[in-house]
């Protein structure tokens, strides 16, 4: 751009440079270069600054390194007041950039102060401090020119602030901290995982899948209710009061392969008297009534259909039952357990050993690969137990 000016300077009767003293040239020259640097500063950290996230800034408050912490705590306070450091720094950079052609004029001709001045500003004013300000580095320049900003912020506020009332006015208050819907948490959570597998990083692994579903099992979990997640009366194994703990009996109740079993009173499945441990079978007598075995039952709580998952995971806590009745009035209508809000929250079915002998067996029938395993006749009556549920026949 210098010699396209050298050789138009005086041609065709065009004059680019005024005659001036060259103190005059370097004085000007000096003006309008820190008129570039100081406007592409302000243009730079209008973007730089109000374009960092304060979420961001927030997490590194709490869990960044001593330095992030310094500089995150610097930038808040920077940013405090949005519509204020907006107008100011817009004020500065609109100020630069005005007075520069000006400058400019005083050596050059109208036209080539122009040409100059929106080079200049195009370049050194806007590209290069913007592609600065928002690098890699964004924070560290960002956080190193706070205090310059609060200065400017100083000297120019007579005529930023009522313009930044007006906006306030107008636009309201800049939200701090955008809030996240659940939906969008769950799905900040699967990108996670996401740029985590482009990422060229081996130490940043970002969150396993099962981690994943985990947390948007616990997210989802606030809007269940019981009825969402409870076992229908229909699928229940229950037991009577009047029951009679005969051999016939326990084999059943242990085939079941349940450890909790509600218990209720004679005939009427709706008034439950409590929840039996089937473990304290091991050592009941045979041939007496459930209620008259001398077993304590647990006390059961009890759940509306419409009683919060999140609610029930507190008073699974509190260990006075993992099994809670679903009453609907004074009718039973199911139950639940804390392995179904478990289920819940990991997204994924809880298998126990029943299960897993259930479904390989069931795997094995649908292949025909099922064969009948018997012990040697002459050993079966060798073996004996302390309770007949311990030397049940399996193959019958």
């Amino acid at each position: 751009m210098i010699w396209v000016i050298l050789l138009v300077d005086g041609a065709y009767g065009f004059e680019v440079f005024y005659k001036l003293p060259i103190v005059d040239y370097v004085m000007y020259s000096f003006i309008s270069l820190a008129l570039v640097l100081f406007g592409g500063l302000m243009s730079g950290l209008t973007v730089g600054l109000l374009s960092i996230d304060e979420l961001d800034m927030e997490i590194k408050l709490s869990n960044g390194t001593p330095l992030e912490k310094k500089q995150a705590r610097s930038v808040l306070n920077a940013t405090d007041n949005h519509h204020l450091l907006l107008v100011t720094l817009l004020l500065a950079n609109a100020a630069c950039m005005e007075t520069l052609p000006i400058i400019l004029n005083m050596m050059v001709s109208e036209v080539f102060a122009v040409i100059i001045s929106v080079t200049f500003v195009l370049i050194f004013g806007e590209v290069l401090p913007q592609a600065l300000c928002t690098g890699p580095d964004q924070l560290k320049i960002a956080s190193n020119l706070c205090p310059l900003v609060r200065v400017i912020v100083i000297i120019l506020f007579p005529f930023s602030y009522p313009i930044a009332k007006l906006l306030d006015y107008f636009f309201g208050h800049h939200q701090k901290v955008k809030k996240l819907r659940n939906e969008d948490l769950k799905t900040l959570i699967t990108l996670h995982n996401s740029f985590a597998k482009k990422s060229d990083d081996r130490s940043y692994t970002g969150l396993a899948l099962e981690q994943i579903n985990i947390i948007h099992g616990t997210i989802d979990l606030r809007q269940k209710t019981v009825k969402d997640c409870m076992i229908p009366l229909e699928r229940i194994f229950t037991l009577s009061s009047e029951t009679i703990l005969d051999r016939r009996t326990l084999k059943s109740a242990a085939k079941q392969g349940y450890s909790r079993v509600p218990v209720f009173d004679g005939n009427d499945r709706d008034k439950i008297l409590g929840i039996l441990l089937m473990k304290r079978l091991v050592l009941v007598e045979e041939n007496v009534k459930l209620k008259e075995c001398g077993i304590k039952l647990r006390e059961p709580f009890y759940v509306s259909p419409a009683f919060p998952m999140l609610d029930l995971l507190t008073k699974f806590q509190g260990g006075k039952s993992h099994m809670a009745i679903v009453k609907e009035g004074m009718t039973m209508i199911g139950i639940i357990t804390l392995e179904d809000l478990f289920e819940q929250i990991i997204k994924s079915d809880i298998f126990d050993e029943d299960d897993y002998d259930k479904n390989r067996e069931k795997s094995m029938m649908i292949r025909n690969e099922t064969k009948k395993i018997r012990r040697p006749t002459g050993l079966r009556k060798k073996f004996t137990a302390l309770h007949p549920l311990l030397e049940l026949d399996e193959t019958h």
